[in-house]
């Protein structure tokens, strides 16, 4: 039951839940990591908490606040309401948008920054549509360690594998939802699945990922499963990206569409500004240390910053079937984004594109891994962090917000080197310390 309507009344809205037979409501807020915080509401007891919004310790959740000026309060947005159909219909999960101690809108609030960098974009005649393959594994656990529960390939056709029944049990529960599905199948590596998310506004389709990430880890423990969205839970396969399909569009016309099998000066322009902040965007798009063991050559994660058409070894395809072309693909971003500000990033990255109006340099037909002398994408989190900090994005997000995320990002970088030991050591081995802090939580 998913709403899109901004212009209900959070109390009819709560009334709508009640007469459906909801018992308990989930209020979400999302920190700045991309995670789902909440607090569970009997019904009954909620309708307050629509008119009024949910007050909570801000300073008890990540970058927020201080413990001095912590008493936050979460309004609903009545365009984000999903019912979780696997627990019996029983639950909403309710997305809200977060006031600090002044009730004046919270600037750490990644929801918040989405909508305002879409508002920014409509500001300027701009309508971005965003689509998202979520790649994921399922995996079972052997001593805090991931194990492959499946000896899956990509399109698997056999149907027999481990997994079959946990995915026909997720796919209903999609369907269900209104997540707007368009397929899912097996990927490349053993227990590795991609459920693609077709284009939407960008920020129904950031709820629509984080609410899928619930789903799909609440289904699977039920089989004694994990499902997780840590980039390279192994070694030696595939990790696991989030290639991002991006259109704009300006009075109803879809500024990227062509039909000559050639891009449009706007998707040039798109294309160059993405690749020229390419290492910059990789913060945001690839945001832990362990997204750095998936940037590697050969297991179609992009490495060197280059497009073409049709190219998947490049971190900007332009898918071109029949010749024709309608969005670009960003295939950068992993899983573990926070796709707020994620989706925030890329936008004000291609409004940048347009305002500078920059050709882009010229597409590749080569395998990209191949590529010498090209500029390559960060090798660790702390220098995809430098790259932030002298970015021209960096002052384009609030300054609480970006350094906030500087420092929280810098702290996770830090404790790695203390605890597992320098990168040079260990780039190309999962660590127990990235099982322990991404496995679950990613």
């Amino acid at each position: 039951m998913p709403t899109n309507n901004l212009e209900i009344e959070p109390s009819d809205l709560w009334r709508i839940l009640k007469a459906s037979g909801i018992k308990y409501v989930k209020f979400i807020v999302i920190d700045i990591n991309g995670a789902p915080r909440s607090e569970i509401v009997p019904i009954d007891m909620a309708k307050d908490l629509f008119i009024d919004g949910m007050p909570f310790d801000a300073s008890s959740i990540p970058s927020y606040s201080t413990v001095n000026k912590s008493d936050f309060i979460a309004y609903v947005d009545p365009r984000a309401v999903y019912v979780e159909y696997w627990q019996d219909g029983k639950v909403a999960d309710v997305f809200t948008m977060v006031s600090d101690i002044a009730n004046k809108p919270s600037l750490l609030d990644p929801r918040r920054i989405l909508n305002d960098t879409l508002e920014q974009a409509k500001s300027k005649g701009y309508n971005f549509l965003m689509g998202v393959e979520v790649e994921f594994f399922v995996v079972k656990e052997d001593g805090g360690k991931p194990v492959f529960a499946d000896s899956g390939i990509y399109f698997d056709g056999w149907n027999t594998t481990a997994q079959s029944q946990f995915m026909k049990e997720l796919i209903t529960a999609i369907a269900k939802a209104g997540i707007n599905y368009t397929k899912i199948h097996h990927e490349v590596a053993p227990s590795q699945y991609e459920v693609n998310i077709g284009a939407i506004d960008p920020l129904r389709l950031a709820d629509q990922m984080i609410y899928f990430k619930i789903m799909a880890k609440d289904m699977a423990k039920k089989y004694g499963l994990i499902a997780t969205f840590m980039p390279k839970p192994f070694w030696g396969v595939n990790g696991s990206g989030a290639h991002t399909h991006i259109s704009v569009w300006r009075n109803g016309e879809n500024l990227f569409l062509s039909n000559t099998g050639k891009i449009t000066e706007e998707c040039g322009y798109a294309i160059s500004s993405i690749l020229g902040n390419a290492r910059a965007l990789s913060s945001f798009v690839a945001p832990l240390v362990n997204s750095y063991k998936r940037l590697v050559p050969h297991y179609e994660a992009p490495t060197r910053i280059v497009w073409g058409y049709a190219n998947r070894s490049a971190m900007v395809r332009i898918p071109q079937y029949k010749m024709r072309i309608n969005r670009i693909e960003y295939r950068h971003p992993d899983p573990s984004m926070n796709p707020y500000l994620a989706f925030a990033a890329m936008i004000k990255t291609i409004l940048r594109g347009f305002e500078e109006r920059r050709e882009p340099p010229s597409p590749t037909e080569d395998v990209a891994y191949e590529l010498v002398n090209t500029l390559e994408t960060p090798t660790t989190l702390e220098d995809a962090l430098k790259e932030l900090s002298k970015s021209f994005l960096f002052s384009e997000f609030p300054s609480d917000l970006m350094n906030a995320y500087l420092r929280a990002k810098q702290n996770e970088w830090e404790d790695y080197l203390t605890r597992v030991g320098p990168w040079e050591r260990t780039w190309n081995v999962i660590t127990d310390w990235e099982y322990s802090k991404y496995l679950v939580t990613a």
